[in-house]
Order: C-alpha cells, then structure tokens, then sequence
C-alpha cells in the first residue's frame, strides 16, 4: 500500500463543508460558463460574428483570474466561508444586470462584475478544503465533481433557456436563483477551523516554513505549468460549443457540451483518489500525457467520434485537478494556503483569460479546429513543464498527508 492510501470517512462538519464548498464550486462555473453558450443565441439575434460577441468577455475571464489574488489574501484573514458568500452574491446580482445590458460594453461591464464575484471562490474554496478536511484529495475530488457538474449542466441549460425565453431571461433567471441560493447557504452552520494560531501551532508553522524554503523554485514551476493548464482549459470551455455547433450534428450543440463535459465528472472522482493514494507528481504527469493526443485529436474529427474524443479529453483535463491542488497544498504552509491559492488561480484564469483572444484570432483565420491545433501546443508544453517540477524536486516525494 503506497503511502497516500489513507482515506477516511468525513466527519459531520467535513462532510457539510465539503457539500457547501462543493454547491458553491458548482454554481461558480454555471455563472462562469453561461457565456459561451449563450454568446452562440446572441449573435444569431443581433447580427454579429460569434467571434466579436465573445471577446465581449474578455474582461470577465480576466478578472477571474486577478480577483483570486486578494479573495486568497480575504479568505486567510477572515474565512473561507464568508469569501465564498460574498462572491456567488456579486456574481448572482451581476448575472440579473447582465439580463438588461445593451450588447457591447455595457453588457461586457457587467460580464466583469460577474467575473469578478466568481474569481472570490477558488482559492477561498480550496484553501477551506485543505484546512479543515483530512481527506484532501477524496474532499478536493468531489469538489471537482460539484463543479463538473455544473460545468457539464450549463451548456445544456443555456442553450435550452436561450432557445425557451431568450438571453437577456436566461441571465435573469440565472442570477435569480444564485441570489437566492446564496441567502440559503448564509443559513447553513459551517464551522472552520479557526485562523488565529496557538503559540506551539505559530512555531510548528515557522520551522516547517524555514525547511519549505528549498520549495520555492518547485512551487514557481508548478505555477507555470498550471498556467497552462488555465490556457488549455479556458480555451476550450470557450471554443468547444461553437464547435460542436459546426461539427455536430446528431444533437443539440450544447447538448453535446454537456455530455462530453460530465465525462470530468468521472475524472474529478478518480483524480481525487489518486490524489490519496500515488505519488502527487507522477499521477500529475500520467493525467496530461494521456490528454494530449486527445487534444489533438478532437481537430481532426466530426460526429460520434469528437463528442467521444473530447470527451475522453475531458475526463483527464480536468480529472488532474484533485492532484494538482493537493501539489498546492503540499508546497505551502497552512496559514498561507488560500493566498497560495489565489496565486494560483490568478495565474491560471488571469492569464488563461487571454485563450479567448486567441480563439478568436485562430477561429476567424482557419476554422474553430485550428484552436485545438494551438492548444495541443500548449500542453506539450505543459508536459515539459512537468517534467522540470519533478527533476526540481528530486528525492522528495509529494503525497497527501
């Protein structure tokens, strides 16, 4: 039995926290995704290249990456919980002004706010995990199948309102409920551990941070590497309804979304249990080589076999996430988790934000398969990366602990 094969029950509060972290994951990447889908209604009703209706979000997916740098800094000084409210209630009330926005900036401006309310939840999210759950990996595993779902449901759900009651009821509907659930989970008793540090904890920390200096180098690859991560995932959460749309044609394109996206659901779950059970960086490396000819792959076909293929993508894209995270943890000290987080999440949406630019740019010059060109590119890269965090780290094994 490997050393990471430690998987306990949750206690009660472990379990409440990992179903409220878990709805708030799921409704941060409903609001996140909306957009695509329903950018595909919007430009048919106002006339305009899909393209240009999409770089209308640019904004947003920034600010989803730099807001995770002082949600992180929030969430170490006042609580994971009270950071996760806050930002599904601006994301909530931004998606209900989205609903009445002319298309252009003004509608951009909102997407911006949304952006931002939903930047406050993964490194408040993650760092709450980490700290209060024993079982990081099974915990940080099904987190991730909370928010594949709601990455797997929103295409479908999109497109279904879009086409019932239009765009701008969709956001409105949409926002509604958020708002609505978030007043709900303001009820619900979460008790996290607490932030303030005993003195034998606050020496403990000191020591452990003066010997995880030597980390450094190795936690500055891991945020390079997750950096393209961030690219490769924002560049296909935003290209892959369109393609579907054009490549597709047995069902429904969000329908097809939806489907080739709860194949992550599968791949959180396993991702988790990895994550506790082998070595974090080999299992880290197993995930991205097996989705790179995927990737490739899915620009070269149409019909059943792309909606299998991105599919089987998406089981290991976003199945590496447990792992990844739990790397996270495994470099930073405790009381400087989230704000570790929320560099993470700065870097992989902040600078992943920059995906949509470039799927507009290949999109419009060669056709929606040229994106999967370019992103297969990027994971090579990746994969190098990769291999520089585990020659960094040479003679030191990463495991769940």
């Amino acid at each position: 039995m490997t050393q990471g094969a430690r998987i306990s029950a949750f206690t009660r509060d472990e379990s409440r926290i990992v179903h409220f972290a878990g709805f708030a994951h799921a409704a941060t990447h409903y609001v996140e995704l909306t957009y695509p889908t329903l950018a595909v209604g919007l430009a048919l009703e106002a006339q305009l290249p899909l393209e240009q209706v999409l770089s209308w979000s640019f904004g947003s997916y920034l600010l989803f990456g730099l807001g995770a740098l002082p949600a992180g800094v929030a969430a170490d000084r006042f609580g994971g919980r009270r950071v996760i409210l806050v930002g599904l209630l601006v994301a909530g009330l931004s998606a209900c002004a989205a609903g009445a926005a002319t298309p252009g900036w003004p509608l951009a401006l909102c997407l911006a706010g949304l952006g931002l309310g939903a930047s406050l939840y993964h490194p408040a999210g993650m760092g709450l995990l980490s700290r209060a759950v024993a079982a990081r990996g099974r915990a940080m595993g099904i987190n991730g199948i909370y928010g594949n779902a709601g990455i797997a449901l929103t295409p479908f759900a999109t497109a279904l309102l879009v086409e019932s009651v239009g765009w701008r009821l969709c956001f409105a509907i949409t926002g509604g409920v958020l708002v609505a659930a978030t007043l709900v989970l303001s009820r619900l008793d979460i008790r996290e551990p607490p932030l303030v540090r005993t003195e034998a904890q606050a020496e403990g920390e000191a020591k452990t941070e003066r010997t995880s200096r030597r980390t450094v180098a190795a936690f500055a690859v891991l945020c390079v590497v997750a950096t393209l991560g961030g690219f490769a995932y924002r560049g296909n959460t935003v290209a892959q309804p369109a393609l579907f749309a054009e490549k597709i044609s047995f069902m429904s394109y969000g329908l097809a979304a939806s489907l080739a996206m709860l194949a992550g659901v599968v791949g959180q779950y396993l991702g988790g249990l990895a994550a506790d059970r082998h070595e974090l960086r080999r299992a880290y490396l197993a995930f991205h080589l097996a989705s790179l000819p995927l990737l490739l792959l899915v620009s070269m076909t149409a019909e059943g076999p792309l909606l299998a293929i991105s599919a089987l993508y998406v089981f290991f894209a976003l199945g590496m996430q447990p792992i990844e995270n739990s790397l996270y943890a495994s470099l930073t000290p405790e009381r400087w988790r989230s704000t570790a987080y929320g560099i993470k999440f700065v870097l992989t949406f902040g600078v992943g934000a920059s995906a949509v630019g470039m799927v507009s740019w290949a999109a419009a010059g060669w056709g929606w398969s040229a994106v999967y060109v370019v992103l297969t590119g990027v994971v090579g890269l990746l994969v190098l990366g990769v291999g520089v965090l585990i020659a960094v780290t040479r003679g030191k094994p990463l495991y769940n602990h």
